[in-house]
């Protein structure tokens, strides 16, 4: 459904902030309240390493602390992500960045602390006192960092200059889907319609050749438009990125990211070999598409239409929920019972009006539940689309059931759950294809193209775009210019290395790089593509006795621990190359199934 004022939509469809706080004056409360915990804090600046329980004492605090800075900081970015031009929710999350850079000044000395107490004696102190077992993975992980932490008075400074540093993707964001206008074009039905992003996400899928090229070339070009601005937001981001990197005496800004994780860049490294490798299936696959649709050269926007044409198919939201349900149910009761709680309304804000945040993403408050922000215009892709959400939503669900300290599962980790649902409803609608009639064979074809096209999307492509900001970054270590045409420079050579020769890259898909927003969160983009074959071994491991209970054990795990021990509970080794081997293996296979069932 279209709606186009937020007003109008029913209740059940939109997130119940209430929940958070039963109105604006409790959140200015625990505002106050979050900064004079700030000031009780400072009593504890240079105190900490004294004695077990000024240990105690000062961290409790500052987890409370932390507790509380997350719900005023949810609350206002939920507030303001459903109307980024409410002028009244935009001063609400500036005031709380602002509280949220001075408590973090505030709290910088923790760290450098912890660092001089010698190493023997925290652990004597943790395993001693069983109040502060909450804080032994922070611990443990402060003592391996010891080298990369400054002094207090740095870490001070490093925290001042945050809000500087910071915040570019929040210019991004405002850029995006507030200020930058994408313009008109014409539909299938020959409508003049205003191009928006949940709207792109359609029209893409168009069978109308003319409608995806025009919508592609209208949202680039829109982007291009704004090209040096972007341009320049994005090198901030890098060099922030460098600075940061340097400061802590890292050798690269790769080695920071993978640090935070404890994993090798080679982890990072391998993935780009493993795909590059990889890349003649994925072009076996571009050429099929090319001889299906019927061109004499494929362009990027032939790439996303789906090449077995099905009835057009629409879904209300509460279909796709049922979807959901129906086909999760190899995660068992336990699951779908929690399941039940996200879906069943205030949890969930469902359709796309003017101003709001566009994609889709899940996030958490804890101790109230997890939120889901969707842009629903109902077709196949936005049901695949809530299985993903529903799935970190119930990660985050699970992982709070540990101490405060312990709930922040590990971004790294953090795409596992969500591809694991969309992967099991993808299996389950191909399964339930009765091959035996035409429409079976028909609906199991098109389906194994939409599978084909998760790989291409969440392998090929994010690892694309890792491989986009290793070079980009490795450009400014290097004290190399990041401007429009450097970047676009390096996008359109990725362009032509991984589509190959006989695609036709159009001249404004250079500027593609400038849309995608991951790009300001460094190095996160690769995680999607590892993630995806690390639930494609663990939806594969299902039918396995006790595996369902082995992946439960993994999402409550949340971050108790690091990700590759996380990862073994539900019996994936990551540090190796087999898992993603073995996921671009299954992309040959399913190419295999789908030539054969279409005679090719």
């Amino acid at each position: 459904m279209n709606y186009i004022d937020r007003k109008d939509i029913p209740s059940e469809y939109k997130w119940r902030l209430t929940d958070i706080y039963p109105n604006e004056a409790a959140w200015e409360e625990e505002l106050a309240q979050a900064q004079s915990g700030a000031q009780k804090m400072k009593s504890y600046q240079g105190r900490l390493g004294e004695n077990q329980e000024t240990l105690r004492a000062g961290l409790r605090l500052f987890e409370s602390l932390e507790k509380r800075l997350e719900r005023v900081y949810m609350y206002a970015k939920l507030n303001l992500d459903v109307d980024n031009s409410d002028a009244k929710y935009q001063a609400m999350h500036d005031r709380t960045l602002g509280v949220l850079f001075q408590i973090q000044e505030t709290t910088s000395f923790i760290v450098p602390e912890l660092t001089a107490i010698p190493p023997e004696t925290l652990r004597e102190w943790v395993n001693s006192d069983q109040s502060l077992a909450d804080f032994r993975h922070m611990i443990d992980d402060v003592i391996r960092s010891r080298k990369h932490v400054l002094s207090a008075r740095e870490e001070q400074l490093m925290a001042m200059v945050a809000p500087a540093l910071e915040g570019l993707d929040g210019a991004f964001s405002m850029l995006e889907s507030v200020d930058l206008k994408l313009g008109e074009i014409t539909d299938e039905k020959g409508e003049q319609v205003t191009l928006t992003h949940g709207l792109f996400g359609k029209l893409r899928d168009s069978s109308d050749r003319r409608v995806r090229a025009d919508s592609f070339e209208a949202m680039h070009k829109a982007f291009a438009g704004m090209g040096n601005t972007i341009a320049s937001l994005y090198a901030g981001s890098v060099r922030s990125d460098l600075f940061h990197a340097k400061a802590r005496g890292y050798q690269s800004c790769l080695d920071k990211a993978m640090f935070g994780d404890n994993l090798p860049p080679s982890i990072y490294t391998g993935l780009i070999e493993a795909v590059r490798a990889h890349l003649p299936a994925y072009r076996r696959y571009l050429e099929l598409r090319r001889r299906i649709l019927g061109v004499d050269k494929l362009h990027i926007y032939d790439t996303y239409v789906p090449i077995v044409e099905l009835p057009q198919r629409e879904y209300t939201y509460e279909q796709a929920c049922d979807m959901v349900r129906e086909h999760l149910a190899p995660l068992g009761r336990d699951y779908l019972r929690d399941l039940d709680k996200l879906l069943a309304g205030g949890w969930v804000d469902v359709y796309e009006t003017p101003g709001k945040a566009t994609g889709a993403y899940a996030t958490g408050v804890y101790g109230v539940h997890p939120y889901m922000l969707l842009n629903f215009v109902g077709n196949l892709s936005d049901v695949f689309t809530l299985a993903h959400e529903a799935g970190h939503c119930m990660h985050t669900y699970y992982s709070d059931t540990q101490p405060y300290m312990n709930k922040d599962y590990p971004i790294f980790l953090a795409e596992i759950a969500s591809t694991v649902n969309e992967n099991i409803l993808m299996r389950g609608m191909i399964g339930a294809c009765d091959v035996s009639t035409p429409d079976g064979r028909l609906e199991k074809a098109y389906l194994l193209n939409r599978f084909l096209e998760e790989f291409k999307g969440t392998v090929f492509r994010q690892t694309m775009f890792a491989e986009f900001e290793l070079k980009v970054h490795e450009m400014a270590e290097r004290g190399e210019p990041l401007t429009g045409e450097t970047l676009c420079e390096v996008y359109g050579g990725l362009l032509g290395d991984y589509f190959g020769p006989d695609v036709e890259i159009d001249d404004y898909m250079r500027w593609e790089w400038a849309r995608i927003p991951h790009f300001y969160r460094a190095f996160y983009v690769f995680k999607y593509a590892t993630g995806f074959s690390a639930a494609s071994a663990i939806t594969g491991m299902l039918t396995q006795q006790g595996t369902v209970e082995r992946y439960l054990d993994f999402l409550k795990a949340g971050g108790s621990d690091y990700p590759a021990e996380t990862l073994k509970r539900a019996g994936v080794g990551l540090t190796t190359p087999q898992p993603v081997n073995q996921a671009l293996k299954e992309f040959e296979s399913l190419l295999n199934q789908f030539e054969q069932l279409l005679g090719q």
